[in-house]
């Protein structure tokens, strides 16, 4: 059994996921871009989740959101779903489009980590030796509204969606300032995050000079089959981390309490399964409506 997710709300998170196979399932194009801003904008008006930034990499994804009602799992489930049905019906393929093992999600403590990782993921493709500028991207990437401090309208994408279905003919797709940083006015916040994002251009160039290794590319990104996969041996049983900050006693007392809730989902678990009522720990998601014996199970 995983082990169970505290969800509490009003929590930032950065999420990944990878596709399946490590394939380039999301590898940009103009319908792959529209597809994924699409239902990411969606999704995140129908759960009333905050986006505070993003980027569809060819082979996985990353967001940073604000899960406002404390419903984050139900969010990541719609909108994987959707992403799936819709790529799947673009590409021509009837599988599995994410890998199976549950997206990871790591709460943000404090400011200073919210901002961190937002820079990591607006980098990842400037990190991993794609394009020399993260500008350059041409796959879904926050960074553009972040500079502009604009929304965008994105109308349904053909293929998949019923012209008559439920679905809205357009969404508008938001990018909110992290918590922390109310302070700074749009310009201000805009050029703290263009400099951070230069910082890292330069480091990556830095690095790739000592290295003599050279950037992929656009064009040649663009021209990655989908099917296509690393030949790189993908990392197994590796740590997942599920809290992040810098603060050591800040970070202490969160995997403390984090612990805490564990042994308490599990005690109260055990408990539910030998029929008695208990009360859940707070963070606890959906776990069941009643007991095997007929006895309620409260839940937070």
């Amino acid at each position: 059994m995983t082990l169970p997710r505290q969800v509490v709300a009003g929590r930032t998170y950065l999420t990944s996921r990878r596709c399946t196979q490590r394939q380039h399932l999301l590898r940009p194009d103009a319908r792959v871009e529209q597809i994924y801003l699409y239902c990411l904008a969606e999704a995140c008006e129908r759960y009333k989740i905050t986006l505070h930034g993003f980027i569809a990499m060819s082979n996985h994804q990353h967001l940073l959101v604000r899960d406002n009602l404390g419903n984050y799992p139900e969010f990541f489930a719609h909108f994987h779903k959707m992403i799936a049905k819709a790529l799947n019906a673009h590409w021509g393929r009837w599988e599995n489009l994410w890998a199976t093992e549950q997206p990871n999600a790591v709460y943000l403590v404090e400011a200073q980590d919210r901002f961190d990782k937002l820079i990591y993921v607006l980098c990842n493709p400037v990190a991993d030796n794609l394009v020399e500028r993260v500008a350059e991207w041409p796959g879904a990437s926050s960074f553009g509204q972040h500079l502009r401090g604009t929304t965008r309208t994105i109308k349904r994408p053909r293929g998949f969606f019923r012209e008559d279905g439920p679905m809205p003919k357009e969404v508008t797709l938001r990018i909110e300032p992290i918590d922390g940083f109310e302070h700074l006015a749009a310009k201000e916040w805009a050029d703290k995050i263009a400099a951070a994002v230069r910082a890292e251009e330069d480091a990556a160039k830095a690095r790739r000079a000592k290295t003599g290794r050279r950037v992929l590319g656009r064009k040649a990104v663009l021209g990655t089959a989908p099917t296509s996969r690393p030949r790189t041996v993908a990392p197994r049983r590796k740590r997942r981390p599920h809290v992040a900050c810098r603060n050591k006693e800040r970070r202490r007392q969160e995997l403390s309490a984090l612990r805490g809730f564990r042994k308490a989902y599990r005690d109260a678990r055990l408990r539910w399964i030998a029929g008695e009522s208990t009360v859940f720990p707070e963070g606890t998601y959906r776990f069941a409506a009643f007991g095997p014996r007929g006895h309620g199970a409260a839940q937070t």
